[in-house]
């Protein structure tokens, strides 16, 4: 076992774990922040609607001023995954391919995996002409050829909500969700107001340099400059799991107003929590929360309000 124990480690370095992580850097506590490097901060899309940037910033910039801001204030990172974690002692302990971590506080910041379709190069497709939110990328749809992969009722009602952007619209009815299935009405919804909707799976993209201009659907050849993944995505909620965290019906951690869990020094930051829009202002804002409640949470008895201090 590693002697020392850290005051915090932060798990993902998103903009939760990273607005975390430059709190708990200015509260002066001893905080590790591990990530895999993965997920939806380093995907290459520019973000547009997050304030301050009047040109927009791109999600990778964004990740490396966070960063650059947290270390300014003594904040370690460490690349890695972490495979497990216990509970014991008062302790967190984590354990994988970063190595083995002690913390009093622990707070998971490491988001979801997004759902993409399947079909060869998907990867170069992604946050450039391949995008899954209609908050974050709906605006950039504005009088384009779109085509939209869904495979529920919540995925045809989007789709309709992207009428407000564009009318050239095309929605490709997958089965690559398991049990999933869009009602008739929802269907008929959808083509009544001039949405083309057919049904199979995505067989070849036909681009470059990560720009759409094609996709083979169904059989079919669809002229396209946007698509959107309507799959949804799947909180990484593993290592919650191993700890005894409570999920809500749809798989995220479940959070009171100041982040914590049901696990006493445990929080929940930014996508993978369930209450708030995923988007990269409610991810700062969940970040700072957690922080704040961790730092609270590590003071000494009398510096706290009496009538905590004596729970």
């Amino acid at each position: 076992m590693p002697e020392h124990v850290h005051d915090c480690i932060i798990i993902g370095a998103g903009p939760a774990g990273l607005s975390a992580a430059v709190y708990l850097g200015r509260f002066l506590r001893d905080t590790v922040v591990i990530d895999s490097d993965s997920g939806r901060s380093t995907y290459p899309q520019r973000n547009e609607n997050y304030l301050g940037f009047p040109r927009g910033v791109k999600v990778q910039q964004l990740r490396a001023l966070g960063r650059r801001q947290a270390e300014r204030f003594k904040v370690r990172f460490v690349q890695g995954a972490v495979n497990s974690a216990t509970r014991e002692h008062d302790c967190f302990t984590l354990r994988g391919d970063c190595g083995e971590w002690r913390a009093r506080t622990l707070i998971l910041a490491n988001g979801v995996t997004d759902i993409w379709p399947s079909f060869p190069g998907v990867e170069r497709y992604i946050g450039r002409s391949l995008f899954w939110c209609i908050t974050c990328d709906g605006f950039r749809t504005r009088g384009k050829r779109v085509l939209l992969i869904g495979a529920d009722d919540e995925a045809a009602v989007t789709a309709v909500q992207f009428l407000r952007f564009t009318q050239q619209l095309t929605f490709v009815q997958t089965g690559a969700a398991v049990g999933a299935s869009i009602a008739p009405e929802q269907l008929e919804t959808m083509r009544a107001h001039g949405i083309t909707v057919l049904e199979g799976a995505i067989e070849r993209v036909n681009g470059a340099r990560g720009q759409v201009r094609s996709v083979v659907a169904g059989g079919e050849t669809i002229e396209a400059d946007l698509i959107f993944s309507l799959l949804g995505s799947v909180p990484n909620t593993q290592l919650a799991a191993q700890l005894g965290v409570l999920l809500d019906k749809s798989g995220y951690i479940q959070i009171d107003s100041e982040q914590r869990t049901n696990v006493a020094r445990l929080y929940a930051a930014g996508d993978i929590s369930g209450p708030y829009a995923h988007q990269v202002s409610s991810a700062v804002h969940e970040g700072a929360m957690a922080a704040q409640t961790a730092n609270y949470e590590l003071y000494e008895d009398f510096q706290r309000e009496p009538a905590e201090a004596a729970d």
